[in-house]
């Protein structure tokens, strides 16, 4: 059990990071540096040569860390101030999505700068050992067993073996990161790392038995803004990443709640297309 002070210096660090993040993604906008290019044309008139200076104002662009589709094994794990890991999932976990990249700046040299994007994703956790997560009387969530859930709902037990439950909700990506970047024999390799803000929304507890799927609740008291570190590499048109939640899934109602200090994190690959 954790004591007040523990949680009171929890929620401090979060407000922390999520103000960081913001100050972050502000001030390398604000400082956003451009580039300017002068384009000299030449045109014979009447034998005079006749000099035309055209400037041009135009970002640089980074090349892409963030993917155009990618698709990425889930697990939750447990906090430094949490208990064990109180929610088994299947290898089966995965999470797809897609990002939006922008270059925020690049310096003159090409190598290092500043990027942005906007993603948006869709996650399953199936839950291993056929467990259901659900609500007591109480509004507090809980692991059930399948077989016991099924019954309680006046369908007996479940015998076939295509059933299995799951965690699925969507996610609206915000990330900011620094990137260096190099030309090796013309093929681009980039390293980026930053921090992301991210927007949960219609978070949901499903079972499927018995032929069709069964909402099991959607009132589960979860966090619907998060902060995570990612970090990737990219190649010509392919990504690695990955993604490690540095705030709690689950809202924290009481310090003994088995799923207090719970994180999402990803690890993936994806795809560039242009």
């Amino acid at each position: 059990m954790r004591s007040v002070i523990e949680l009171i210096n929890i929620k401090n660090m979060k407000k922390h990071l999520l103000f960081a993040a913001f100050m972050l993604f502000a001030t390398a906008s604000l400082f956003a540096q451009k580039t300017e290019k002068t384009v000299i044309i030449r045109e014979g008139s009447n034998g005079d040569e006749k000099v035309t200076i055209v400037q041009k104002i135009f970002k640089s662009e980074l090349h892409q860390t963030l993917p155009d589709l990618y698709y990425g094994k889930l697990n939750l794990y447990s906090g430094p101030f949490g208990p064990e890991a109180h929610m088994p999932l299947r290898s089966s976990s995965f999470e797809w999505g897609t990002y939006n990249q922008h270059t925020i700046f690049m310096e003159k040299s090409g190598h290092f700068g500043m990027a942005w994007g906007l993603g948006i994703s869709n996650s399953y956790n199936y839950f291993s050992h056929d467990r259901v997560l659900r609500l007591d009387e109480e509004g507090k969530a809980y692991l059930q067993s399948l077989n016991a859930y099924s019954s309680e709902e006046g369908n007996g037990p479940v015998n076939n073996l295509a059933h299995r439950s799951f965690l699925r909700y969507w996610s609206l990506r915000l990330p900011v990161l620094m990137q260096v970047q190099w030309d090796i024999d013309g093929t681009p390799l980039a390293i980026a790392a930053g921090v992301e803000a991210e927007w949960r929304f219609g978070v949901r507890s499903f079972a499927r038995y018995g032929g069709s799927k069964h909402l099991v609740t959607n009132s589960l008291d979860y966090n619907p803004v998060g902060l995570n570190a990612l970090f990737s590499i990219a190649g010509d048109d392919g990504i690695i990443f990955a993604r490690f939640g540095l705030t709690d899934f689950f809202s924290v109602k009481d310090s003994w709640n088995d799923f207090s200090d719970m994180y999402q994190m990803t690890i993936g690959f994806g795809f560039n297309f242009d």
